[in-house]
């Protein structure tokens, strides 16, 4: 987080803030927020613990507020898959975010819009 706080700011940055926190029991109040982002956070949770970060990533937008999910989408061919297991780890080489809609929809949220950023986002 420091090194975030030392990076932010400059001529055309709005401000920022940086909270440490449990994603699943995000410690503010309904409707903190607009937007919010997590950014390649979600594969390092447990599987059943994503549905509850979701839903808390809702509940702290303001209405009408935007969540953007950046995540990592596990390589189509068998090398890149090869080494993204051995050089990131398990969590990003097995990541399912073919359920990410899903389970965003699921949060509360309304899905507008997705797509890939190359190589594996």
């Amino acid at each position: 987080m420091a090194y975030a706080r030392r990076r932010r700011g400059g001529r055309n940055s709005a401000p920022c803030a940086y909270r440490e926190g449990i994603a699943e029991n995000i410690d503010l109040p309904d409707g903190s927020f607009d937007p919010s982002v997590t950014s390649l956070m979600l594969h390092h949770l447990p599987e059943a613990a994503r549905p509850a970060a979701l839903r808390e990533m809702c509940r702290v937008l303001r209405p009408g507020g935007r969540l953007l999910v950046v995540e990592f989408r596990p390589p189509a061919s068998g090398l890149g898959r090869r080494l993204v297991h051995g050089g990131v780890g398990h969590a990003m080489a097995h990541n399912r975010v073919d359920l990410l809609d899903g389970l965003v929809r699921d949060a509360g949220f309304e899905v507008r819009g997705g797509g890939d950023v190359r190589p594996w986002l």
